[in-house]
């Protein structure tokens, strides 16, 4: 379906996705923070259950479960935070822009047609 301008009909007609975008951006670096610092906090517990492995062994188990967790935290709190601004853009703000007359408007407003 395309979209069609309220305003003047053009099809020329982008979605802009900024609270999805800042919501992702948000989620990501919240999420890696908290993944980070949940996995140092695993490290400490894991350091001294691992000791019988030397320094080498206590290292290496602290970086990587630094870096695992701070992956995993990072893209599930990007994906929740995309997840929450999707829905702000639609709910919310004037989600969409017309290329050809600047118009701004939410998808409450949208004109859909079949086609191109």
């Amino acid at each position: 379906m395309a979209v069609h301008c309220p305003s003047c009909g053009s099809q020329f007609v982008v979605a802009k996705h900024l609270a999805k975008t800042v919501g992702g951006t948000a989620g990501l670096i919240g999420g890696g923070t908290l993944g980070v610092m949940g996995a140092v906090g695993g490290a400490r517990q894991g350091a001294a259950f691992g000791a019988f492995a030397g320094p080498v062994g206590i290292g290496v188990g602290s970086f990587s479960g630094a870096v695992i967790g701070g992956l995993l935290g990072a893209s599930s709190g990007g994906l929740a935070g995309a997840e929450i601004g999707e829905h702000i853009d639609k709910k919310v703000l004037k989600n969409y822009e017309c290329n050809h007359c600047h118009h701004q408007f939410a998808e409450s407003d949208l004109v859909m047609s079949e086609g191109n």
